[in-house]
């Protein structure tokens, strides 16, 4: 018989990756940006509009991040250093 465990404290329980546009000065036209939206067991949502330009990027992080037990504020860290991770400035 299988049973399901909850998880104790404050979690990540899910992730999406979302899309916005923004005007790059650089090539004079709107480009996409990807970014997330992380929703934590206790209800909280926090956003990251703008992360990078690569949407696999992003993906790679949601999936890292979901299920984790983190709480909210200590996610900052760990988004800046997987920006670090991808961008080599780690």
């Amino acid at each position: 018989m299988n049973q399901v465990q909850e998880k104790a404290g404050t979690y990540i329980s899910n992730c999406r990756v979302i899309c916005s546009e923004v005007w790059s000065e650089e090539i004079n036209r709107n480009i996409s940006v990807w970014g997330l939206e992380i929703h934590f067991s206790d209800g909280e949502v926090v956003t990251f509009s703008d992360l990078c330009t690569e949407k696999c990027d992003v993906e790679k992080l949601g999936t890292r991040l979901e299920g984790a037990d983190l709480s909210p504020p200590f996610l900052m860290d760990v988004v800046e250093d997987f920006l670090g991770y991808i961008y080599g400035l780690v």
